[in-house]
């Protein structure tokens, strides 16, 4: 029985994968890069008269693990495939097919619904016999896969799989709610957990499928013990992290800012990009708001010339605010205010600005500000004095708070890039 028990151990934990895969929103795509990897054999799906449809080619004949592959297989075109004999016999369950020029012989699996075949290098029976468990339960998966991705053909999405939803994402407001629900409910997505949108987005010149197609299979595999919905396209993942309703917001913006940094460590030396996470939402109207606000998190983050990092939205608040088009008079008053400090900088080679960010940024705190910078108390006194007579305002809390309030203001400003051009 022990032995039973570590038999089946394996099994039972790649289909908790795969199950996990298929309701994380995952394409026909995602589930067939799964199964090659996971077992490492060739695999070709075909029609229910043996035409490919879709195809993996193994690079070794065997991987000896359980552990989903990291480009172990590459993906063939269909027009690459020829069938040479087809399972004719009605007791027979095998196929021959010419694949880029090697002669492959198939076990052919029937999925639930018989309209189509998973076709398995044949070789997959003289391996270890959990291989094949695994597929065969898959099966109903890519069957249920299937389905869905023909829905959204018929429904004139034959280019991209998240294109349905994308397009809620993109623009919202030529749905109505309940348009947008039906989308949601096709891809088991709920709309009415609380959520928050994670994009992660690769820091490249032009699209890599290669590094976009690696990044999801590491993102699926950090996420498998949580509930999230994924969506990606081009140079770009958005993970919505799900939580049940009666969750407290500011706790589900940490738990998931908390995630977005142990990711970012997770993936920062394989690949460059930048992880932006929205505030807290629920319900159908806000699907698209949460995902723009990630991207809006990541746009900050180049606006104040940040390494590549993870940031929250919500910590980002008054950034976002100072962001309003309609905030270009106030950006005016910033230059304003600001640019004597700026353009005394930059005739004296002096760091004054710098100054007054780090005092701001320590509380007002001469100690603190001083160690920040690297310099003596004293230095900071000095330096603090000339800011006053430049910018004619003087650092007193209990008289000045409104004013210090527009001076942090001018400040994030200032950060944003907005002193380059004040007519933007």
């Amino acid at each position: 029985m022990g032995n039973d028990k570590a038999y089946n151990k394996p099994v039972y934990n790649e289909l908790i994968r795969v199950s996990n895969l298929y309701y994380s929103n995952c394409s026909l795509s995602d589930l067939l890069d799964y199964l090659a990897g996971v077992s490492g054999f060739t695999f070709i799906l075909t029609d229910a008269g043996f035409h490919p449809a879709a195809a993996r080619l193994a690079f070794s004949s065997h991987r000896n693990t359980f552990a989903a592959s990291d480009h172990a297989f590459g993906e063939i075109p269909p027009l690459q495939i020829s069938l040479l004999s087809p399972a004719c016999e009605p007791e027979s369950d095998t196929a021959e097919f010419s694949v880029a020029g090697e002669t492959v012989v198939c076990k052919a699996l029937p999925l639930p619904n018989y309209s189509y075949y998973l076709c398995i290098d044949k070789k997959i029976e003289l391996t270890d016999s959990r291989f094949l468990a695994i597929v065969e339960n898959a099966l109903p998966f890519l069957a249920l896969t299937l389905d869905k991705e023909t829905a959204f053909t018929a429904a004139g999405f034959s280019n991209n799989f998240y294109a349905p939803f994308l397009q809620v994402l993109h623009s919202s407001s030529s749905k109505t709610p309940d348009e947008i629900r039906n989308i949601c409910n096709i891809y088991n997505f709920n709309p009415d957990l609380k959520r928050v949108c994670m994009t992660l987005q690769l820091q490249i010149s032009e699209n890599n499928e290669d590094e976009l197609r690696e990044l999801i299979s590491r993102l699926r595999n950090y996420l498998t013990a949580d509930k999230y919905f994924l969506v990606y396209n081009h140079n770009f993942a958005s993970v919505f992290l799900l939580y049940p309703y009666k969750d407290q917001d500011l706790d589900i913006i940490t738990k998931s800012y908390v995630l977005a940094n142990n990711l970012y460590k997770e993936l920062e030396s394989r690949f460059s990009l930048r992880i932006g996470i929205s505030s807290a939402h629920f319900g159908v109207e806000t699907i698209a708001l949460s995902f723009e606000e990630s991207f809006k998190s990541i746009k900050v983050q180049k606006q104040l010339n940040l390494s590549n990092s993870a940031s929250s939205y919500f910590e980002q608040s008054i950034y976002h605010i100072l962001n309003i088009p309609e905030l270009k008079d106030f950006r005016k008053l910033s230059r304003d205010i600001i640019s004597p400090l700026i353009e005394y900088d930059a005739n004296n080679d002096t760091n004054f600005f710098e100054t007054l960010q780090q005092y701001f940024h320590n509380s007002f705190n001469i100690q603190k500000t001083a160690r920040a910078l690297y310099i003596h108390r004293n230095t900071l006194t000095y330096r603090l004095q000339h800011i006053k007579e430049l910018l004619k305002f003087d650092f007193d809390f209990e008289h000045n708070t409104d004013a210090l309030f527009t001076l942090y203001l001018c400040i994030c400003v200032y950060q944003l890039g907005y002193h380059k051009d004040f007519t933007s």
